[in-house]
Parts: structure tokens; sequence; C-alpha cells
């Protein structure tokens, strides 16, 4: 079945991640059709990837060795219209996966609540502030006390 990829993040604004089709198919090239009510939008010709590990694993970064692991996940569709509605599916040797039917997210123009200061921030950040500024009075004092 077509499906979106597990584990990243869906929906985007502009774009979506789809799973490839499975291992059977790898290999091979695929035609994935995306389209909007009756009007297809995007015909991409494309070949699957080997199945050689899990593809729906992405490890961006090894801290440990410092090597980078790329593993497909999947198909980046770009250039889709925020807040629509859109239906796609693989064509592999003339046969059609079942589709899958995925909306876009809205653009939204408010500050997101990850970005947002909480109180508790604020509230450390000031505390901060004061506790370094009585140390640079204190160590300009020790400095002026200690020359007499």
């Amino acid at each position: 079945n077509t499906s979106l990829a597990d584990g990243v993040l869906t929906p985007l604004s502009t774009s979506v991640i789809i799973a490839f089709p499975g291992c059977k198919d790898s290999g091979k090239t695929v035609n994935l059709i995306v389209a909007n009510g009756t009007t297809t939008v995007q015909n991409i010709s494309l070949q699957v990837p080997q199945c050689r590990l899990k593809r729906d694993v992405v490890v961006i970064n090894n801290s440990q060795s410092g090597n980078v692991q790329t593993v497909n996940v999947g198909y980046q569709i770009q250039n889709l219209q925020p807040g629509a509605i859109y239906t796609t599916y693989y064509a592999v040797d003339g046969s059609n996966i079942p589709s899958i039917t995925f909306s876009t997210r809205s653009v939204s123009q408010t500050v997101p609540d990850i970005m947002a200061r909480s109180g508790g921030m604020v509230v450390i950040t000031v505390l901060l502030s004061i506790a370094m500024f009585v140390l640079l009075v204190g160590l300009i004092a020790v400095l002026v006390i200690g020359r007499k």
C-alpha cells in the first residue's frame, strides 16, 4: 500500500514524504502519481532503492564516530499547495498500488508555541543577570581594595 513515511513529521505545508513501495519492487522503476481531486498534479518516475536496511529508520548523525548514515525512507513530493487535499499512488509494472489521501498543513502566520518563552525561563534569566552583575561589582571592589 502507498503510505506516509513513518517517523517523519507530516504533514508539511508544501511537501509530503511518501514511503517507498515494498522490497518486492526494489530496483524497479515506478511512477508516483499525485492528484488534487481529478487533476494530476505531478507524475514522477523514480527507481525504488534496495532494501538492505530497515527503511523506516533514519539516523542523521552518529555523534560517537562522527559518521553520517543516510537511509532512504521515502520520496519527498514538493511544490504542493498549503491546506490542500491530495491523493497519491504508485504505478508499478502497469498496476496501481492502493492510494493514500493526505492534506498539507495550512501556513500559519502565528509564532509557534515552541518559540514561546515560559515564565520560568524569564525568572531564571533575570536571576542569572542579577547574579552576574553582583559578581562583577564584587570583583571590581576586590581589585580596588586590594590595591590599597
